[in-house]
Formats: C-alpha cells, structure tokens, sequence
C-alpha cells in the first residue's frame, strides 16, 4: 500500500535518525551501491553517482576517503548511496543513509555499521537526470544535517 501511495505521488520522503550521530565527523567514505539493468538503461552509471555525491561533499568540506583510509577513521563512516529502480522503469527508490560503527547504550556492545541516518525517496517515471537530482537533494540533506551539529567556524 505505501508502495502505491509513494508511487502516485513524484516522491516520498522517509525520516531518518538521529542528527546527533554526525556531531564531530570530518571524513566519510562514498559506496554506491550497484545499479540495477533499468538505471543503466536510463542512462544512469555508478561512477556518475559516485563523482556527483563525493564532489558535494568536497564542496562542503567534507573529506572523502578511500576505503582503505576510512579504517583510520573514528567510526569508519560510510555514506552509502543506493539507487532500484524497477524492471521495467516505472518507479525507483534512491536512499542516502550514513553507516558507522557504534556502542549500543543500553549494554556497551560495539555494532558494526550501524545506520545512524538515512533519507529516501520514491519516485514515479524517474529519469537519469531526476534519479541524480534527487541523489544530490538527499545529499544535500545529510549536509545540512551535518552543518548543523557541525558549524563551520
């Protein structure tokens, strides 16, 4: 039913965590995950997404490593970036979540690669170039969430 109501609709916008999650964070590495036949047949490549996302970062003065310096990094953040779009074209989710290693409060156990913040949308008839908009949007959206426990001084 969400699925139908996401699809009736040019996006729908999922909450995500806590902002909090990203106070003192300097560096992130940038995995796109792989892309599905029906976004390449629109035109859509990882290496495209993967430049458009690490140069916002960059942008912003956020330091993008590799993932051999990420292990080097406190918390070994990971924005994953994922792009499904249906076979045949139709509809597509893109989702920009943040990974990082994390100690769960309630009994100290160290949780690899937990998802600390996440957005998403759904999208009806996408396009490349609305796929790459909207991956840029919730990139933009995980800046300002940044920034804003993170101010640039």
């Amino acid at each position: 039913m969400m699925l139908l109501i996401g699809l009736s609709s040019a996006s729908v916008l999922a909450q995500g965590s806590d902002d909090q999650s990203l106070k003192g964070l300097s560096a992130v590495e940038v995995l796109v995950g792989n892309l599905p036949d029906a976004a390449k047949l629109l035109g859509l490549s990882k290496e495209v997404i993967q430049a458009d996302v690490e140069l916002k970062l960059r942008l912003a003065s956020l330091r993008v490593v590799t993932p051999n310096e990420s292990l080097d990094v406190p918390g070994g953040p990971c924005l994953y970036v994922n792009v499904s779009v249906t076979d045949g074209g139709q509809a597509a989710v893109v989702r920009v979540e943040l990974d990082q290693n994390a100690t769960l409060a309630r009994n100290g156990a160290f949780v690899v690669g937990a998802k600390t913040w996440d957005r998403g949308r759904v999208i009806a008839r996408p396009t490349a170039d609305r796929l790459r908009d909207d991956v840029k949007d919730l990139t933009a959206q995980f800046l300002n969430a940044w920034l804003s426990v993170n101010p640039k001084r």
